[in-house]
């Protein structure tokens, strides 16, 4: 057993939406708990010495009304005032997800550095009954005492600046790894620095050593270069039922344009204006606000670890072409969390990997609406190739195909509480050796939810499926995966839940 006093000290910091914390009493210094001897439909909440089991991690999110969720890893399922009482002392335990009232918390920062956890269906603070080992834990008016105050301690490391792993990555990209570190901090230790044009952070993302590299809030970072010349084949987009326009697409190593569907194996002069932005270890990129933006750039992270792109709008990168650019790309690195970015109008993959371990994707939003293409839909919105990734609170919204399509023997691909909608191809395929685990997902509308398109293998549980998601055959699941990896702890939230927090907290904030 681990004593608190060797723990790291008490964090003040607003946690992370998404982030698992110990939840630390002021008075007492021990740390909110389930009680694993309660057997019961609604296991009850005490405090305890800090000991680090899962009964004593919680996964904390914050819902679209404002206020938190606090979901135990020990048994996934909500911190609540039993039965919906707003009387003094009623008792605290945890119980299913139903999406009530109850079972929302708001977190008040105190001048202290600590918080007051209030109940929303009471106003009445989370209170515990005394210092001792298995201590109560009731609801109670605030008093202002010190065993209604707590600090929410990440599972994994010391307080921070909430740039790195210890302040709410989760997955993949929170594991130790081949290349020496323990987590992903990106650029966290290094300089800050502003940037307000393309070549400052062409020129600061390739700088050697560690780089917080901030775009400032409402900035545009425009990327694009003078129209340069290249040769595409042209795709008549009937073929998809959308005649009377024409669609591009670039023919890679000795591709024919007819192996690509057009009629003709002759090429067209057309233009590109991307920039291949290349991103050196130990860096993070940062927006200062939901309008913090790219344009017309591919971050490309190549043979590189401890990468964090956050809070950003990528966008308009040659998006009447195919092969022509990306949003970011991720080969033969380690170590990267990409997290709150939103794509729209890229010409090729929103996010493609190939070759890469410990990597995270969180609560991005991935806009498949493109009127400059065939159907209207994004075709390639992220392949997986031969990489281990965690695919977590992320939404798919009204795109083609590739959402995302996991290739490879040596891919581990951990997808769980993302939302789906209108998705026309397929959303998840799964060949070549590639493992997949799809764990309480919301499809709507969308096509070939979990697809075992070749020699795949898919593992999948707990998934909502609603419109033609519902009829759709292609709901694989039976396999066995992961047998030669170690996860991680993760809290899974009901998917009937993600709607409205999907919608309104993915992208940049």
């Amino acid at each position: 057993m681990t004593s608190a006093s060797t723990l790291a000290a008490n964090c003040t910091q607003m946690p992370n939406s998404g982030g698992t914390y110990y939840i630390i009493n002021k008075g007492s210094n021990h740390a909110l708990d389930v009680n694993t001897n309660d057997t019961s439909a609604t296991p009850n909440v005490i405090t305890y010495e800090n000991w680090k089991p899962n009964n004593q991690k919680f996964v904390v999110t914050k819902q679209s009304d404002g206020y938190w969720e606090m979901k135990s890893v020990y048994n996934n399922k909500l911190v609540e005032v039993y039965n919906s009482c707003t009387a003094n002392g009623a008792n605290v335990d945890t119980y299913d997800d139903w999406n009530g009232d109850t079972q929302r918390w708001e977190l008040k920062p105190q001048s202290d550095g600590a918080f007051k956890i209030v109940s929303k269906v009471s106003a009445k603070s989370l209170t515990v009954a005394g210092s001792q080992n298995g201590a109560n834990v009731y609801q109670n008016d605030d008093a202002n005492l010190s065993s209604q105050r707590w600090y929410f301690n990440p599972v994994d490391g010391q307080c921070g600046s909430g740039s790195g792993g210890s302040n709410g990555v989760i997955g993949f990209a929170n594991q130790p790894g081949n290349d020496g570190l323990s987590t992903t901090t990106g650029g966290q230790g290094g300089p800050e620095v502003t940037v307000q044009t393309c070549d400052a952070l062409v020129r600061e993302l390739g700088t050697d050593g560690r780089r917080v590299i901030k775009i400032p809030a409402n900035k545009t970072i425009d990327c694009r270069t003078a129209p340069r010349p290249v040769q595409a084949c042209r795709l008549d987009c009937a073929m998809w039922n959308d005649p009377g326009k024409l669609w591009y697409r670039l023919p890679v190593g000795n591709t024919s344009c007819t192996s690509l569907d057009s009629d003709t194996n002759q090429t067209f002069t057309v233009q590109r204006n991307d920039t291949r932005i290349m991103v050196k270890s130990n860096k993070s990129v940062i927006g200062g606000n939901k309008n913090s933006s790219l344009r017309g750039g591919t971050f490309v992270v190549y043979n590189a670890k401890n990468v964090i792109i956050k809070n950003l709008n990528i966008f308009d990168v040659n998006p009447a072409l195919v092969e022509a650019g990306k949003g970011v790309l991720v080969d033969n690195s380690t170590h990267v969390w990409i997290d709150h970015v939103s794509f729209r109008n890229i010409s090729d993959g929103h996010i493609d990997f190939d070759n890469s371990k410990n990597v995270t994707v969180s609560w991005n939003r991935f806009f498949g609406q493109n009127n400059q293409v065939c159907a209207n839909h994004h075709w390639y919105t992220n392949l997986v190739k031969n990489t281990q990734v965690t695919f977590h609170h992320n939404f798919w919204d009204n795109a083609a195909g590739r959402n995302p399509k996991l290739y490879g023997p040596n891919t581990r691909a951990h997808i769980f509480n993302n939302y789906y909608k209108n998705i026309t191809y397929f959303s998840i395929s799964v060949s070549h050796g590639a493992q997949a685990l799809v764990e309480n997902n919301y499809f709507e509308n969308a096509l070939s939810p979990h697809w075992r398109e070749g020699e795949g293998f898919i593992q999948a549980s707990g998934n909502t499926y609603v419109g033609s998601s519902a009829q759709n055959t292609h709901r694989d699941s039976g396999d066995r995966v992961f047998q030669d990896i170690n996860l991680y702890p993760y809290a899974l939230q009901n998917p009937n839940s993600l709607g409205s927090v999907i919608d309104s907290q993915t992208g940049p904030q």
